[in-house]
């Protein structure tokens, strides 16, 4: 797999990351919570899908480097 490859796959988990985020900041504002204890929700959501989507990548990288075998 080509390093252009990879990036892309990252731009690609960085970008559901970030929707992630949003959606999880916007819900919390309409929730009830303050303007910055939202960010910190968005911001939480953010980071805990990043690295689960990092987690799956480096799953389906290793995967495919071994040929499909586990």
């Amino acid at each position: 797999m080509t390093t252009t490859t990879r990036l892309l796959w990252l731009l690609i988990t960085v970008l559901a990351s970030s929707l992630a985020g949003v959606a999880g900041g916007l819900l919390a504002h309409l929730s009830g919570e303050n303007l910055p204890a939202a960010i910190v929700a968005g911001a939480v959501t953010f980071a805990g899908a990043e690295g689960l989507l990092l987690g799956v990548l480096g799953f389906a990288m290793a995967s495919f480097r071994s040929g499909g075998r586990p």
